[in-house]
């Protein structure tokens, strides 16, 4: 498979864990492609029999391509955790070189990884690593602007589509916006922009990111 089909599939794997419809031209939004590209990239997943377009128009997985999905998302995730705890990358970078290496992992590799740590239950981003002996229970989580002023909670994940954004994963990194971190609302502007506090310092953030920012608390 070509990097182009490992990143379609992955995408519809991450789209349709956010509840977001998978239809080509959400598609063509999520991965910020032409809808003529997605079209085609589609034609071609579905001649290699891993997606099947329903009476709904969604995109769907084949038993077949499911499989192949989970197994690259799963990857994907296990090499942010690698690269960030093992190598030392910067937390904000870790999506971009798991996009690169992932898919090359292979399964003796994915093995060994699994083992070194200790079979982590989600990417240092939060979100759950496919076929993990202890799955993460996200239940009971809400987007952040949802959070009244005054009300300290815990950050648990970051929505996938935030990590395409290199220059907002490095403002949460230098900012303490990570998985672990506890954070409190101190005001709400009339725009929705919050002021949050977060290890002491405060820290801004437009409602479009705090959308994507889920919690505990």
């Amino acid at each position: 498979m070509t990097q182009p089909a490992h990143e379609y599939l992955e995408a519809l794997y991450e789209m349709a864990e956010e509840g977001i419809p998978t239809q080509q031209a959400r598609l063509a939004e999520w991965l910020d492609v032409s809808p003529a590209s997605v079209s085609e990239a589609v034609k071609r997943l579905a001649r290699h029999g891993l997606v099947e377009t329903g009476g709904d128009r969604r995109l769907r997985f084949t038993p077949e391509g499911k499989r192949v999905a989970e197994a690259l998302v799963r990857r994907h995730r296990l090499a942010e955790r690698f690269l960030v705890e093992v190598v030392g990358l910067p937390w904000h970078l870790a999506h971009e070189e798991a996009t690169t290496w992932g898919p090359a992992i292979s399964e003796r590799v994915e093995g060994r990884l699994v083992e070194l740590l200790k079979d982590p239950a989600t990417c240092v981003h939060g979100n759950p690593i496919p076929g993990a002996r202890r799955p993460v229970d996200h239940t009971g989580l809400r987007p952040l602007h949802e959070v009244a002023p005054g009300t300290p909670v815990t950050l648990e994940r970051l929505t996938e589509d935030l990590e395409l954004e290199l220059d907002v994963m490095r403002y949460f990194e230098e900012s303490g916006l990570m998985p672990g971190a506890r954070i409190r609302v101190l005001a709400v502007a009339p725009d929705g922009t919050l002021t949050l506090e977060v290890a002491g310092e405060k820290v801004g953030l437009g409602a479009h990111l705090a959308d994507n920012l889920w919690v505990r608390g």
